[in-house]
């Protein structure tokens, strides 16, 4: 890719909300009409969507009529995983706001999964969240679920065997219950904000308790 082509490049995606040595999460906001220019995937990613809205992309040198791509429906909870490669701009053509969270892998894939094809779950597409915990989309890079609590439900306590990563889709009053390597447990009051995201190491466990008066939900990103 020479300089020229370079320089014209932008973000991934609105704006970066965490980052560490192995991931990378961006939130894409867009309005009606909204664009978020050209831009090149160099790693591979995961797409969650948080609002549906009619979507268009424009791949580098497609020029269609009236510079406007064709919009397809992406639905709230549909979730993709995209390999890199891919420089293209996307267009909220729709008239709703496109909103959704993007979760660079930056950790270099295991033996057997360098070359992964597109994979896309829509079965939850458009649909209300229901209590629980949902596998959502699992192949040799990645596992997607996502963790919805009632006011005063506990999810039981869970060991992480990945690293691992949470964006809280809807954000909610927390307890939290951790387990130390000594066998020994602790609680805590964890408020925790739509949009946040936190880090769960390998080999940890823990439990939540949902202490709010809403929903919340959470969505994990296993990194295997």
């Amino acid at each position: 890719m020479g300089a020229s082509v370079a320089e014209k490049l932008g973000p991934v995606a609105t704006r970066t909300i965490f980052e560490n040595d192995d991931v990378r999460v961006w939130e894409m906001d867009l309005q009606p009409g909204e664009v978020c220019g050209l831009h090149h995937h160099t790693l591979d990613y995961v797409l969650f969507i948080l609002s549906s809205a009619s979507v268009g992309a424009l791949r580098r040198g497609e020029q269609p009529p009236g510079g406007k791509p064709r919009g397809f429906p992406l639905e709230a909870r549909a979730t993709y995983f995209v390999p890199a490669g891919g420089i293209e701009s996307a267009h909220n053509v729709g008239a709703t706001r496109f909103f959704e969270a993007l979760f660079e892998i930056k950790r270099p894939a295991p033996r057997g999964a360098e070359k992964l094809g597109y994979v896309g779950c829509e079965a939850l597409a458009g649909r209300e969240p229901e209590p629980g915990i949902v596998t959502i989309l699992d192949n040799g890079r990645v596992r997607v679920t996502e963790m919805t609590l009632a006011p005063g439900a506990y999810s039981g306590e869970r060991r992480y065997t990945h690293d691992a990563v949470a964006y809280a889709a809807e954000g909610g009053d927390l307890a939290v219950t951790e387990r130390g390597q000594d066998g020994q447990t602790s609680s805590r009051r964890e408020p925790v904000a739509t949009g946040q995201v936190v880090w769960y190491p390998r080999g940890s466990y823990r439990g939540f308790r949902n202490d709010g008066g809403g929903r919340f939900r959470q969505v994990l990103l296993e990194l295997k």
